[in-house]
């Protein structure tokens, strides 16, 4: 009797731990998202509005028939944010809300609807920087930016480009160094910056360029709502980051690479 009440109550706690064991295994993708479920779904649209070379996602539990997630971690290595590559990522959610199932298409939800509250920390260098702004021209009313390239050093960066003003036709070599700043907990500007230009008499017009490209980098478009705190410089890295840091937990987990 005493031997059956102890094997019953092994059976018991076994029973009790199975789903948590379950959730310790971690399925692993190549290439692309092999999609069973909600959860599968949910993992590949954060890969098609990121396009990481690796990443992985946790949640606490499986996605209800509403779409919540109570507690959601992702993480990505080399992730594209509008084209721009990001050397390391990391996002930590807690009550998202991505709409109903019934309201999600194959490619996944249509939106976050709400997220409580978001932890964030990424990394990123000045050689991605050039290169997402090789090619590329920026455009107002008096001229347009091009052949821009930056270089990140502590505390602030220095930059180098060229400003065609249209009228007249002249080409303005512009070389700058200063600081940035977060403002709004999502916005970074340029500030307390001096700039050379080739031909001084159009300094009042390269001054007027400068201010209507800020702010330069506006998270408000990010994926996940978050408010920044933490702006880092070093040689050739900058780090944004919230002021309580993104941290993984054991749950349902998903792993990604490229190739």
């Amino acid at each position: 009797m005493r031997r059956k009440g102890f094997c019953l109550f092994i059976l018991i706690a076994c029973c009790c731990l199975l789903p948590i064991g379950a959730y310790g295994e971690e399925r692993s993708f190549v290439g692309k998202v092999s999609v069973t479920g909600p959860e599968t779904r949910l993992f590949s649209w954060l890969l098609k509005n990121t396009q990481p070379e690796e990443a992985r996602m946790i949640i606490d539990a499986p996605v209800g028939s509403d779409g919540k997630v109570r507690h959601l971690y992702f993480e990505a290595k080399g992730p594209r944010l509008d084209g721009l590559r990001v050397d390391f990522l990391s996002v930590e959610t807690v009550f998202n809300d991505f709409g109903p199932l019934e309201s999600w298409t194959d490619e996944g939800p249509l939106e976050i609807k709400d997220v409580v509250v978001g932890y964030f920390d990424a990394t990123m260098t000045d050689s991605d920087i050039n290169g997402f702004l090789r090619g590329l021209t920026m455009e107002d009313d008096d001229g347009r930016w091009s052949s821009i390239s930056v270089k990140f050093v502590p505390g602030g960066l220095s930059a180098l480009g060229y400003y065609d003003i249209k009228n007249p036709s002249l080409s303005l070599k512009v070389e700058l160094d200063g600081k940035l700043v977060l403002r709004e907990r999502s916005e970074i500007w340029l500030d307390r910056y001096v700039f050379r230009v080739n031909n001084d008499d159009q300094s009042s017009v390269v001054e007027k360029a400068l201010r209507d490209v800020q702010p330069i980098v506006d998270m408000k478009g990010f994926l996940f709502p978050v408010q920044l705190q933490t702006l880092e410089l070093e040689m050739g890295r900058m780090r944004l980051a919230t002021r309580v840091l993104p941290g993984s937990f054991d749950g349902i987990s998903f792993a990604y690479r490229s190739r």
